[in-house]
């Protein structure tokens, strides 16, 4: 009777043990989303000097763009970035020739032909709570030769399949370690502060 009793003890913990359930759940499956960032995007520096205000406009980009994150439906906290948008000096106009030649001289297009905007991170996924929302990134800026990382605040609009991303924030030459160009032998002086803004049209490819 007893070695009955021990053999069905014996079975009962056996039992136990193999039927536990998991504690630890299987991992969570990550997902590369890509945005195609179209052609159609701009990017704008806003400027002034002692005599008036100017605009520049960046004409295309020098590649075709994609910006990538690892996302699932967990992730949580700061999302890394994978992308950059790749824009050529020389195809900046600031709609004065005068303007538009000490501009791109300024920003040494000759030595670093490319306005480099590096996407780093975002503070967490979009929500899209009524195809909208506002979140802050961070981007590492290289021009003329000098990179810089800066938050930037962007506005986010869904429509349908496009992703509408705005962003602007205020810099300075300094910023980059440039000199302020001044025109007609200092008549012309611009100003050390200058705006930035873009706007890109992306499209999610995966």
């Amino acid at each position: 009777m007893l070695y009955l009793i021990l053999i069905n003890l014996f079975v009962t913990i056996a039992t136990s043990f193999s039927g536990s359930p998991n504690v630890n759940p299987p991992p969570e499956k990550n997902t590369v989303i890509k945005w195609a960032v179209e052609k159609t995007s701009t990017l704008r520096i806003l400027g002034s000097s002692n005599l008036h205000d100017f605009q520049c406009d960046a004409l295309g980009y020098a590649a075709s763009d994609t910006i990538s994150f690892m996302a699932s439906q967990h992730s949580a906290g700061r999302i890394p970035l994978n992308g950059y948008l790749k824009i050529e000096i020389n195809t900046i106009n600031c709609h004065n020739f005068i303007i538009t030649r000490n501009f791109r001289t300024t920003l040494k297009a000759n030595e670093h032909p490319y306005l480099i905007v590096k996407f780093l991170s975002l503070e967490r996924l979009p929500l899209f709570t009524n195809n909208k929302d506002n979140l802050v990134g961070i981007v590492e800026i290289e021009l003329g030769g000098v990179s810089k990382k800066f938050e930037i605040p962007y506005k986010i609009q869904k429509n349908g399949q496009v992703v509408l991303l705005n962003g602007q924030r205020n810099f300075t030459f300094s910023d980059f370690e440039i000199i302020p160009p001044k025109i007609l032998g200092g008549l012309v002086k611009i100003y050390n502060k200058f705006n930035v803004e873009f706007n890109l049209k992306i499209i999610q490819t995966i």
